[in-house]
Formats: C-alpha cells, structure tokens, sequence
C-alpha cells in the first residue's frame, strides 16, 4: 500500500465524519427548532390562561360589589316596607272579580266539553281529564285541524 491510498482513506474517513457531522447538526438543529416552537407556543397560551383568569377575577369583583349594591338596595326597601303601612283609602278602590263571557260554557267538566266540540283547546296526554287534584289543567294542545 502506498502513500497514496492511505491518504485517500484517511480524507476518505475524514469527508465521512464531516458528512455525519453536517447531518447530525442538521437533524438536532430542526429538533431544536419544533422544541422551541413548542415553549413558545406554551408560553403564549399561558400568558392568554393568565389575561383570562385575570379577567375573570375582575369581572367576579365587579359583580360582587354589584350584589353587595342590590342586597343593601333590597334590604333598604324591605325595612321602608316593613315601616310603612299604607293606610286603606289610599289603596284605591277594591278590585271587582272578573265575570265570565256569557258565550263560556260554565259549570261543565273538561271531558264534557271537549265531548262537545265546545273547548278550543285539547288536555295534553300526559293530563288526566278528570283530576281531583283542585287545579286547572295548565298543558294544553292546540287542535290540529286548522
């Protein structure tokens, strides 16, 4: 072997390890590169939890400050309520009870009206016609046929 092979395999073996050298950089160099586009992306969605958070409190302060407002408002007027009585002549007239249309059917049941064709409303199916309960029926379904 001569002089010059050795030096071919010796610049040889020295282009390979700045090859390797040159990829190796290459490769850390992009990694590094999502790395720190990965902290820079977390430390601006911090900063915008913190504004946020931030923001909240704030608008919790306000609007305790606001109840605090409405609760000494409304213990204000509970205590003018409770101290002021008024007398009866300034209430005004008493109210009348309404009276019924004399074209409403009276006194019928719910069943017997709808028998009739008289209600313009329908009890739901979820209703009893006949409740006991004491209490109007206060689900109603309008007619289909229109």
């Amino acid at each position: 072997m001569d002089i010059g092979q050795v030096w071919s395999i010796v610049a040889g073996a020295v282009g390979g390890g700045v090859v390797v050298g040159v990829g190796a950089s290459l490769w850390w160099h992009n990694r590094l590169g999502k790395a720190r586009g990965l902290i820079e992306q977390l430390k601006a969605s911090r900063d915008l939890l913190n504004q946020q958070n931030s923001q909240a409190r704030r608008q919790i302060e306000q609007l305790q400050l606001e109840l605090g407002e409405l609760r000494l408002i409304a213990e204000r007027v509970r205590r003018r309520a409770a101290n002021t009585v008024s007398p009866p002549d300034t209430l005004g007239p008493p109210i009348e009870p309404r009276v019924a249309s004399p074209l409403a059917p009276q006194g019928m049941p719910m069943q017997a009206r709808v028998a009739q064709g008289g209600g313009a409303f329908l009890p739901t199916q979820h209703e009893d016609l006949e409740d006991n309960s004491g209490f109007a029926p206060t689900q109603i379904d309008r007619p289909r046929g229109r």
